[in-house]
């Protein structure tokens, strides 16, 4: 298998503007996932496409064993930092080289859209015990708010055949491959401060903006920078916009 050429640069090149623009994740979310999926000590997760670690520090501080799995070197190291104790695998999703039935839920937070496909569904199976559970999870940003529904006006024609997490394109390879149970969605309020630097490293940490050419980000942060400006105002310097944090839960069939 091989990885998207923009996730591979992208996400190579802005893995610190990654984890220090990108939204955490709701105290209620982690909370719902521990009573839904019986996360806690003795439980054995495996984390696909782990990243920085944004979500593995969340599973970490339920006493949950953690295995984080991440292809990208840049990332992988950038959750090393942060997260000493965490066994970190150098592996694609489709191929993780994890013994079978190791795990009591995998996870994937912000990730599972790239790699929806037969062989990482048939893996993550085959790394559930029986009765395990998978949990999907994504930061969506909350286009009822003026700013977001502008942000996405503009970066989204920048997107050529780029996976996506807006909308539920990742569904049917999951719902077709009979090897899980129905799909149980619960969705939080996930509200966070921005400030202008903020909104645009957070943008700039998309994989398909960070792989253009610095004269069209330089165009691109300007832009930003002026819908702040119109939208929130020069003399907020910093403001609270909506982002809300779905969780998919599922059980090995």
């Amino acid at each position: 298998m091989s990885m998207h050429p923009n996730a591979e640069k992208g996400f190579a090149s802005a893995a610190k503007r990654y984890q220090s623009s990108r939204p955490g994740y709701p105290h209620e979310l982690l909370g719902w996932l521990r009573q839904r999926v019986g996360i806690g000590p003795g439980t054995d997760v495996v984390e696909l496409g782990a990243g920085t670690g944004k979500f593995t520090q969340e599973l970490t501080s339920t006493g949950a064993t953690v295995t984080a799995v991440e292809p990208l070197r840049a990332m992988a190291e950038e959750l090393r930092q942060r997260l000493a104790g965490v066994t970190v695998v150098a592996a694609m999703a489709e191929r993780t080289g994890l013994p079978a039935a190791s795990a009591d839920l995998v996870v994937a937070a912000q990730a599972f859209h790239w790699f929806a496909n037969r062989e990482a569904v048939g893996e993550i199976h085959r790394l559930l015990r029986v009765e395990g559970w998978l949990a999907l999870i994504w930061n969506r940003r909350d286009r009822s708010h003026p700013i977001w529904a502008a942000v996405g006006d503009l970066v989204e024609p920048l997107r050529s055949n780029e996976p996506t997490h807006e909308g539920d394109h990742w569904r049917p390879v999951l719902e077709g491959s009979g090897l899980f149970g129905p799909l149980e969605l619960a969705r939080f309020p996930n509200p966070v401060e921005m400030s202008p630097q903020r909104l645009v490293d957070r943008v700039l940490s998309i994989s398909f903006i960070a792989v253009l050419p610095p004269p069209d980000q330089l165009r691109l942060r300007r832009r930003l920078l002026s819908l702040w400006s119109e939208i929130i105002g020069d003399a907020v310097p910093r403001a609270e916009l909506p982002y809300l944090a779905d969780v998919f839960v599922t059980k090995r069939a």
